[in-house]
């Protein structure tokens, strides 16, 4: 079995307290959060990209009330003391495969984390996910 790591945990934390328990899904399969459909014309064959969205997960899903996924949220490798080859594969391959079935995509990086984390800080999840989708607080206002 596979654990959480503290910084995972923390966000799973921020995820669910935000959007609901039932609504975030750990560990999902790329298959799975894609429902077996692949976007055509990479480098790669169907079979090559079948096998590799088999074993490659999704850190957190965010899914609607009938369980179909509407984002995944990851950390963003931390590329400064190590490299792990897989984990940057994973980084550059997958937020084009969600886009092509229409799911969001948000990495989110430690300094981003540690920043929401940060009682005295004015970054939260909120206004970090409003910021990474464009959303202004004009066009919030505009709404209501």
């Amino acid at each position: 079995m596979v654990e959480m790591s503290l910084a995972e945990a923390q966000l799973f934390r921020m995820l669910t307290t935000f959007f609901g328990k039932d609504n975030i899904v750990w560990n999902v399969s790329v298959r799975t959060v894609c429902g077996g459909d692949y976007p055509e014309g990479g480098l790669e064959s169907k079979d090559e990209v079948s096998r590799w969205a088999e074993s490659a997960k999704c850190l957190f899903t965010l899914v609607d009330e009938q369980d179909n996924p509407k984002m995944v949220v990851e950390l963003a490798p931390d590329v400064a003391s190590y490299i792990e080859v897989d984990v940057l594969e994973r980084h550059q391959k997958l937020p084009g495969m969600l886009l092509a079935c229409g799911i969001q995509y948000v990495s989110v990086s430690r300094k981003e984390l540690d920043e929401m984390l940060d009682p005295s800080s004015s970054l939260d999840l909120v206004a970090f996910l409003k910021d990474r989708f464009g959303i202004e607080a004009d066009e919030e206002e505009g709404e209501e």
